[in-house]
């Protein structure tokens, strides 16, 4: 069962790569996707793998990456500049217009915990805005 799980979440994270790479290539960026909400400020939660792959396709754009949300944001104050913080921090940070959610693994679970916690803020997961985009 592990093994059929673990197939799947492979493949889910693959699809949605893919797809992301499509976008590019058809010269879509997340500036159209964000720009079609109203969203010019965000914080991505995941200062992992693809947060920081996230990052580094925002970061030449205009949107602005105000903050990171990481649990293991003790162990980095910043990323490339730009503040790391635990969740429990962020009621302390300054105000974004959407929380975009990259990890792929439980996305649905995680971005429901994340609206009860800050229900002030869009939580959008990654996968939703590569594949609306």
């Amino acid at each position: 069962m592990v093994d059929l799980e673990n197939k799947n979440l492979n493949r889910e994270g693959f699809t949605m790569m893919k797809r992301w790479l499509e976008n590019r290539n058809a010269g879509k960026t997340f500036a159209d996707f964000f720009h079609q909400y109203g969203y010019h400020s965000i914080a991505i939660y995941d200062a992992g793998e693809i947060g920081r792959i996230l990052y580094d396709e925002i970061k030449g754009l205009d949107i602005e990456v105000k903050y990171f949300v990481d649990r293991n944001a003790q162990g980095m104050r910043t990323l490339d500049g730009i503040p790391v913080v635990l969740l429990r921090d962020i009621k302390e940070m300054a105000e974004v217009d959407a929380l975009l959610v990259s990890p792929i693994v439980n996305c649905d679970v995680l971005c429901k915990v994340l609206s009860k916690e800050v229900p002030e803020l869009s939580v959008l997961a990654l996968r939703d805005a590569v594949y609306e985009f």
